[in-house]
C-alpha cells in the first residue's frame, strides 16, 4: 500500500485496521474500545456529522488535569493561557468564569460529542467519575430549572424569560434550555434530540454505533485511543472530475495527541480515490498559499481512501479547514458538485 509517489502509506497493522473498516462496518467494528467509539453508542442512529473533543486528554497534555469546578480566578486564567492556541474545545469552555459558581463546568468534562442530522442536534458531555449528580440536580433546580422525568433520567428545563445576560440563575448558559442527566453513565445530555439520545443510551433504539455508518472512516484512524479531536461527515467529498459517477462516502479529520494529523476523503472505489488524489494536489498547493501550510506533497491513497497528513502543530489550520470545507475537505477545481 503506497502513495501515488511510491512512498509507504501505512504499516501492516494499519492495513488490517483499514480492511476491518471496509468489511465490518455495521457488523461489530464499533465496539466501544475507544472513547470516540463509546461516544457513538449514545448518538441517534441517523446522525450524519460528528464532532468529538477529548477535553481530558487536552488537559493532560497541557498539565492542567487537576482543575475542578469551583476553581479560582487563577485556575481559569491558567487554563485560558494554556489553551489559547488550541484548535478545539467543548461548548462549555467559553462559560468557564460564571460556571465556577455552578455544580459543574468545563473542568468536569471528560469528552464532548456533538451529532447533527435532519432532525436537529445532539450534544453529550461525558463527565468526571467524581461529579456528584445529585448535587447537579439540586443546583439546577435552585438556579430556576423545572424538573421532570424520572429519578434515573431527570430532565431540567428553563424558561427563556427567566434568564439574564444569557445565563440561568447567573451561572448556567443558554443554550441549552433543556438538560438531561444520566448518572449511571456519567452523562449530561442537551440539544434538540434529548429523547432520542436517551433511547439510544437505554438500548431502546439503535445508536450510531449499532448502525455502523462511520465504521469505514474510523478504520482510517491509526491512533484512535489517543484522539483529542475528530470530525466526521457522510455524503462527501464531491466526485473527482475524472470519475464523475463516483460517490463520496465520507470526510474525516483525526487529531491524536502529539501525533501526526490525518485528513481522510473516502470514496466508493479505488479509482475514484486515485483520481481525487491527483486533483487534490493542485488544490492543496493553492490552499498552502492562503494558509501557510503546504500539504501538496502529503497526499497518499489507501484503497478507497485519500489521506493528507501533517504535523500536530498544524491542527488548528486543519480544524478550521474542516469547518469551512476547504483545503483537504473541499472540492478540487472543476470537480462536479
Amino acid at each position: 500500500m503506497t502513495s501515488r509517489r511510491g512512498r509507504t502509506a501505512t504499516t501492516a497493522g494499519t492495513l488490517a485496521l483499514a480492511l476491518a473498516g471496509s468489511t465490518l462496518s455495521g457488523c461489530g467494528l464499533l465496539d466501544g474500545s475507544s472513547r470516540l467509539e463509546k461516544a457513538l453508542e449514545y448518538l441517534p442512529a441517523d446522525t450524519r456529522t460528528v464532532l468529538f473533543v477529548d477535553r481530558a486528554r487536552v488537559a493532560d497534555r497541557v498539565d492542567l488535569d487537576d482543575l475542578t469546578t469551583g476553581g479560582s480566578e487563577d485556575d481559569v486564567r491558567r487554563w485560558a493561557e494554556a489553551t489559547k492556541g488550541e484548535a478545539y474545545g467543548t461548548e462549555l469552555a467559553r462559560w468557564l468564569v460564571p460556571m465556577q459558581e455552578a455544580a459543574f463546568s468545563d473542568f468536569d468534562v471528560e469528552w464532548e460529542v456533538v451529532g447533527t442530522d435532519d432532525g436537529g442536534i445532539s450534544r453529550i458531555w461525558r463527565m468526571s467519575d467524581d461529579l456528584d449528580f445529585e448535587k447537579v440536580a439540586a443546583d439546577l433546580e435552585d438556579a430556576g430549572y423545572e424538573r421532570s422525568g424520572s429519578k434515573d433520567r431527570p430532565v431540567f428545563k428553563a424558561d427563556l424569560s427567566d434568564t439574564e445576560n444569557g445565563l440561568v440563575g447567573g451561572r448556567y448558559p443558554i443554550p441549552p434550555l433543556e438538560i438531561a442527566l444520566v448518572p449511571g453513565e456519567e452523562l449530561i445530555v442537551t440539544g434538540t434530540r434529548i429523547d432520542d439520545i436517551l433511547a439510544a443510551v437505554d438500548d431502546d433504539a439503535d445508536s450510531l454505533a449499532d448502525k455502523g455508518s462511520f465504521g469505514d472512516l474510523l478504520g482510517q484512524a491509526d491512533h484512535q485511543d489517543d484522539l483529542e479531536y475528530a470530525a466526521l461527515g457522510l455524503d462527501a467529498p464531491c466526485a473527482p472530475a475524472d470519475e464523475p459517477d463516483a460517490k463520496g462516502e465520507g470526510l474525516g479529520l483525526f487529531v491524536p495527541s502529539d501525533e501526526e494529523v490525518r485528513a481522510v476523503r473516502l470514496f466508493d472505489t479505488d479509482a475514484a480515490a486515485e483520481a481525487d488524489a491527483a486533483a487534490l494536489e493542485d488544490a492543496l498547493a493553492a490552499f498552502g498559499e492562503r494558509s501557510g501550510v503546504d500539504l501538496a506533497d502529503d497526499v497518499t491513497t489507501d484503497g478507497r481512501a485519500v489521506r493528507v497528513e501533517t504535523g500536530f502543530d498544524e491542527r488548528a489550520v486543519l480544524a478550521q479547514a474542516y469547518v469551512r470545507q476547504e483545503g483537504p475537505f473541499g472540492c478540487p477545481a472543476n470537480a462536479p458538485r
